[in-house]
């Protein structure tokens, strides 16, 4: 694996040396910054809380978990176009997961807020991340993998 060495990357890429176990390193590794990149402590440290450190943990863990688990499925049929499955039958996977996820994250919101929500967090300016967002954030990641790995099998099981 390159980290700096960009034209030795495109060399192995024209010679066709890149394996899907490359490629899935690559996307992991990918996959992890951007989970940790996404930590509101990078941009926003003044409503930092226990939930976002929490979140952003379990964010990486399942990212990179159910991105495993998306490359062991398509191992399992042809072990063919790893990224490119992943990138493209993602697109619709999420989009299907975000419309089925609306209705219960408006539910939800109104839950927390009838259940858990003080006349004194009422009055706050600063918002801060709570427990249900952190559950129904790893939820929805949780279900997008599982689906999204779901897909890569049938895929990758035609074709082997």
């Amino acid at each position: 694996m390159y980290l700096w060495k960009v034209d030795e990357l495109v060399n192995d890429f024209r010679s066709g040396c890149v394996t899907q176990l490359e490629e899935f390193k690559y996307i992991l590794l990918f996959t992890v910054a951007m989970a940790l990149g996404a930590d509101p402590m990078l941009y926003d440290s003044t409503s930092y809380n226990k939930y976002d450190f929490i979140n952003t943990i379990l964010f990486t863990c399942i990212s990179a978990i159910g991105l495993f688990y998306c490359y062991k499925k398509n191992k399992e049929g042809d072990d063919k176009e790893f990224v490119v499955r992943v990138m493209c039958i993602g697109i619709p996977v999420l989009v299907r997961l975000v419309i089925i996820f609306i209705p219960v994250l408006i539910l939800l919101s109104f839950a927390e807020e009838m259940v858990f929500e003080t006349p004194m967090e009422v009055e706050s300016d600063v918002y801060e991340t709570t427990l249900m967002e952190v559950i129904a954030v790893n939820v929805f990641v949780t279900a997008y993998y599982y689906y999204l790995a779901i897909k890569l099998y049938c895929v990758s099981k035609n074709n082997a």
